[in-house]
């Protein structure tokens, strides 16, 4: 049996309007944003979803282009996307490994009139490319695996599905992190890397910061990619995480 009251609250919510604000910069709140998935998700939000501040301000530090494509490494339900898709010109794509939390991404999209130019795919991010990307979000995306069983949202999906020990889960975090700070070698020279509460690692040295800012709970950093052509050789004489540390500017 539908609930009136229930009926009615939601016949007041109009995802144009909150599109219509997002887009001339109008000020919403979280809470209003939230609205547009379904309320079991709407849980998620105060830990797991970057604040909205903090994702316009990491639109802006991104300065995406007309035709260029930008990446959100454990988009969640896809709020820096959509953000994204509606106050810039290029092209959101996110990654996200939990298939309710795509579905809920892409409802949102078409809501908001920004399925064109947003891309959700359910995919581990080691197995994916980041070579053609402009520019790439992340917020901390793989500390999920690193929080009790119990706490995270993660525990029905793939490695951390059934009882995994914490062993496991460091194991698959620190895989995960590793991919990341290979992938940043495949990005373009010039392309921008934005972080939220950092991503677990150490950016290698093909990425320099240029900008660094206190907001919300934590800092943005800024990383661009420089122009060294391929990862150097290892050298045998040096620990792998000094090596790593040399390269992350302070």
């Amino acid at each position: 049996m539908t609930d009136p009251h229930r009926d009615r609250h939601r016949a007041h919510f109009d995802p144009r309007q909150l599109a219509a604000e997002l887009r001339d910069g109008g000020e919403v709140a979280d809470h209003a944003f939230d609205r547009l998935y379904p309320a079991p998700l709407r849980t998620m939000s105060r830990v797991h979803w970057t604040p909205l501040a903090v994702a316009r301000r990491a639109v802006e530090l991104l300065a995406p282009l007309a035709g260029e494509r930008m990446l959100d490494v454990g988009a969640g339900v896809g709020k820096v996307c959509l953000v994204g898709a509606l106050r810039s010109p290029a092209h959101w794509t996110g990654l996200e490994l939990r298939p309710a939390l795509i579905r809920a991404a892409e409802q949102a999209a078409r809501a908001l009139g920004v399925a064109e130019r947003t891309s959700f795919f359910a995919t581990d991010m080691a197995t994916f490319d980041w070579t053609g990307y402009d520019g790439v979000y992340l917020y901390n995306p793989f500390g999920e695996f690193l929080m009790p069983a119990a706490a995270t949202s993660l525990r029905e999906v793939g490695p951390l599905a059934g009882e995994y020990s914490h062993a496991a889960r460091v194991a698959q975090h620190r895989r995960l992190v590793a991919a990341t700070e290979e992938k940043a070698w495949s990005l373009r020279p010039g392309a921008r890397v934005v972080t939220f509460h950092g991503f677990g690692g150490v950016w290698p040295p093909c990425l320099d910061l240029v900008h660094r800012e206190k907001i919300s709970t934590d800092v943005l950093e800024v990383w661009v990619r420089g122009d060294a052509p391929h990862r150097p050789p290892p050298d045998p004489g040096v620990d792998p995480l000094v090596e790593g540390l040399r390269g992350r500017v302070r």
